[in-house]
């Protein structure tokens, strides 16, 4: 029982994070752009002014909240099934 505990726990912690991560691109594009640009320097630098790296940074957002939702019903689908 503990090891099925075990695994919920890191599906249910990878669903928030993948949630998480994708509402903060839709929500704060630019924030989130500045945080990769000074943490790892992986992006150029997001402004207010640049609607085409924020538009980017928001479609990735919404594909990652999307492939969340898609993991939450593939999982309960396997529950359901089992």
């Amino acid at each position: 029982m503990s090891r099925l505990i075990g695994i919920l726990v890191l599906y249910v912690l990878m669903f928030l994070a993948w949630i998480g991560v994708g509402f903060f691109l839709l929500l704060a594009p630019v924030r989130f752009g500045k945080v990769l640009h000074d943490s790892f320097g992986l992006l150029p630098e997001v402004s207010q002014d640049n609607r085409g790296k924020k538009a980017i940074l928001r479609l990735i957002g919404l594909a990652l909240v999307a492939f969340a939702v898609r993991f939450a019903l593939g999982a309960l689908a396997l529950i359901r099934q089992g």
